[in-house]
């Protein structure tokens, strides 16, 4: 009889022994490889086969899916730009192109050559009116400089030389001299991203000095000019303005056309005419802009 219960006593011990061993007063795992039996953080609910589980369970770790598109936590994007941001995120703002004017932008990359921040210079072929004087060569130059919002500063200097008739005496021929400035400002605004309305005010000295004739003056006055500019095609710019001064002996009133061709993506080389009530003008140049 003793010798019948032995071994299964023995077998009891063992088993309460292992039980015990495994996990103390709670049921194990299967695979489980922590300290108590537990599986370890990250392992999921049952376990996980990189931390050593061989029953077969798939870890339940909870996990966010990806982001699709539109939803409340992907942010703004280029197709839906009046999504939200991501919680715990910064706030993003897609660029504006207009300011706060109601004016596009100026953005120096791209296809876009109607800027107020550039520099021209050029030839310039001046034809006085009268008979008295003939025509004169010349140089320009024009400096305008872009201010915040939709207002620009600008400046030009024009200075040509020629010949005129003979004096009364016919001793010698009438040299002479234009040098014209003007100084002002304007704003513009931006009928369409290619079309722009734009208007100017300023000063204008005139200056004729003639070495052989009593052809010589010298004039001051307001001006005002208001144009357009329109870029036809991504290379072309085209320009029409009428100028209206004060002055008594210089051109009163100028209208203007231009044409200006892309050579480079900050270069323009142009054309251009002016016709006064007292002078016309030919300018061909280039202009940079940045």
């Amino acid at each position: 009889m003793k010798s019948a219960l032995a071994p299964f006593l023995l077998a009891l011990v063992c088993l309460a022994t292992n039980a015990r061993a495994q996990y103390p007063g709670a049921p194990s795992y299967p695979g489980a490889t922590g300290s108590y039996g537990a599986p370890p953080a990250g392992a999921g609910l049952y376990g996980s086969p990189s931390y050593g589980n061989t029953g077969g369970y798939t870890a339940m770790s909870p996990s966010l899916p990806a982001p699709q598109m539109g939803s409340p936590y992907a942010g703004p994007t280029m197709m839906d730009p009046s999504a939200p941001p991501p919680p715990g995120t910064y706030n993003f703002q897609q660029p504006s192109t207009q300011n706060s004017w109601g004016g596009i932008q100026q953005s120096m990359a791209g296809s876009n050559m109607l800027h107020y921040r550039y520099l021209e210079a050029g030839y310039r072929y001046v034809d006085p009116q009268g008979g008295e004087l003939d025509g004169s060569h010349g140089l320009g130059v024009t400096l305008s400089i872009d201010l915040p919002t939709i207002f620009f500063l600008k400046g030009t200097i024009n200075w040509s030389s020629g010949t005129g008739k003979k004096n009364v005496r016919g001793a010698t021929e009438a040299d002479y001299d234009l040098a014209v400035i003007t100084v002002g400002g304007g704003a513009y605004m931006a009928v369409t991203p290619k079309l722009h309305f734009v208007g100017e005010i300023g000063l204008v000295y005139a200056n004729l000095s003639s070495s052989g004739s009593n052809i010589s003056y010298s004039d001051a006055g307001i001006y005002v000019r208001p144009s357009l500019r329109y870029q036809l095609v991504d290379w072309l710019e085209l320009q029409a303005g009428v100028t209206v001064s004060s002055a008594d002996d210089y051109d009163s009133k100028v209208v203007d056309f231009g044409a200006y061709f892309r050579v480079f993506p900050q270069v323009d080389m142009n054309l251009g005419m002016d016709l006064g009530d007292e002078t016309r003008t030919i300018r061909a140049g280039a202009r940079m802009r940045w």
